[in-house]
């Protein structure tokens, strides 16, 4: 966190470094990212300000083969996440100048809303493949007209209040208390 590297957290490849690998291939090493808009500016030593590396980190398995056989796996990567992969909850807050969207697996028509919503204009976004419209002109559930209806009238008593038509403190001051001495008076 120190680093401002975490919580979706965006950068920019500048370089990077590798080494040979076991069979004499190139293997990513560090990965070297300047950080887009950090919270604080950040300093390494012979680096420029706001470029952070990334090494490798390796993680390490094992494994039960069908013949009961155990077996050790060892893995090495650089643990970053690209842009395309955002997800629909680590998208909030941000607006895209140039917004990619699949919205091909995205459950409810809030997650649609999300993912769209961050496009700086409609002709900065390009949606990736087909989605399922029903997410969008289907029914809502008896569960979010429920609450658009209570909203409504939260609405209606703030406004009332306001402008000197009614007593806020009705009932014992929550939601379902207030709504139905509301709806009765």
């Amino acid at each position: 966190m120190e680093l401002c590297i975490t919580r979706g957290q965006e950068g920019y490849v500048c370089g990077w470094q590798s080494t040979l690998g076991s069979k004499n291939q190139q293997v990513l090493d560090t990965l070297f990212v300047k950080l887009k808009n950090p919270p604080k500016a950040i300093k390494f030593d012979d680096l420029p300000e706001n470029v952070v590396p990334i090494p490798k980190t390796s993680t390490s398995i094992e494994v039960s083969l069908p013949n009961d056989t155990k077996i050790r796996i060892v893995r090495s990567q650089v643990e970053v996440s690209l842009n395309f992969s955002m997800t629909d909850y680590s998208s909030q807050g941000k607006t895209r100048p140039h917004n990619v969207v699949d919205l091909n697996n995205l459950r409810t028509h809030q997650a649609y809303y999300t993912a769209i919503s961050r496009s700086s204009s409609a002709d900065s976004t390009l949606i990736l493949q087909g989605f399922d419209w029903t997410k969008l002109t289907g029914k809502i559930s008896g569960a979010l007209r429920q609450e658009f209806r209570e909203l409504e009238l939260l609405d209606d008593i703030t406004d009332n209040h306001y402008r000197g038509k009614t007593t806020l403190l009705l009932g014992d001051n929550t939601r379902n208390s207030l709504i139905k001495a509301y709806r009765e008076a």
